[in-house]
């Protein structure tokens, strides 16, 4: 764990998970240093889907009084397990192919090698973020700049890949430093534990073709797979900036907009 992580893990500031029993992997992305500021508490939220909230977990969600839900996952990923919003969200959905929990069924990881094939096919997903789908997530990132939300909750199935990717995009953009943004993304390794959720991940799709070891690598926060997304990136653009502005619209004056609404400056 980086030292930022750590400092505020333990100036007991408030828990960053939610608490949602539905939904394990839902958290607040805030609380960080970014740029000279601090990325507010209770403005930006991350999770994995809201198909199984329990009542309490519905009242939990409905006191965050979220302004807007930015649903990464497929039209049949939602069809299949569709949200529970409190009335009155806007939604916005995303179609971002690369890092559904399904995409593991276009792989044959014994065919390929085993756990070894499926943690490269993971890297794979996360190069693909931005090889492929970063137009997707700049439509994304414009419909939330429009909308002028205050409260947002990014989402995805699992809440590590996809979800993963935009929030360390929007960290990025912030001013949050690269060590506490990675420390954010790992954080998935503790809400959302693989050895809990591979029977539903077994029931939901077909990989009878894989074993439990197989299979660890796709439910897993790893650096890697972050980081072949900024390596990507560095491949492809002139910095890092460069690609906020011109791969996902997040150019100066977007990037003032969104420290207006999510950094407390001193």
């Amino acid at each position: 764990m980086c030292k930022g992580m750590q400092g505020l893990e333990d100036s007991g500031q408030r828990e960053r998970t939610v608490g949602l029993t539905g939904s394990p992997n839902f958290r607040d992305a805030g609380g960080y240093n970014a740029d000279g500021g601090v990325l507010d508490w209770g403005r930006i939220f991350r999770s994995g889907h809201l198909a199984y909230l329990t009542p309490d977990d519905e009242a939990r969600l409905a006191d965050l009084e979220l302004d807007m839900v930015i649903d990464l996952r497929r039209p049949d990923e939602r069809d299949l397990e569709p949200s529970k919003l409190p009335e009155g969200v806007t939604v916005v959905g995303a179609e971002i192919t690369p890092g559904s929990q399904s995409s593991v069924i276009y792989a044959d990881a014994k065919r390929l090698g085993g756990a070894q094939a499926m943690f490269d096919f993971m890297r794979d997903i996360n190069r693909e973020f931005v090889v492929s789908q970063s137009h997707h997530f700049a439509d994304v990132f414009a419909a939330f700049l429009e909308n002028g939300a205050q409260r947002v909750l990014f989402h995805c199935s699992a809440g590590k890949d996809r979800t993963g990717f935009a929030i360390a995009m929007l960290q990025l953009a912030l001013g949050v430093a690269l060590e506490d943004i990675e420390a954010d993304y790992l954080l998935s390794r503790r809400y959302y534990r693989a050895e809990d959720q591979l029977a539903r991940v077994r029931d939901k799709y077909p990989v009878d073709h894989l074993s439990d070891e197989e299979l660890r690598p796709m439910m897993y926060a790893e650096l890697p797979y972050l980081h072949e997304a900024l390596a990507a990136i560095d491949e492809t653009w002139a910095s890092r900036r460069d690609y906020l502005k011109e791969g996902l619209g997040l150019g100066d004056s977007e990037r003032r907009e969104l420290r207006r609404r999510f950094v407390i400056d001193p």
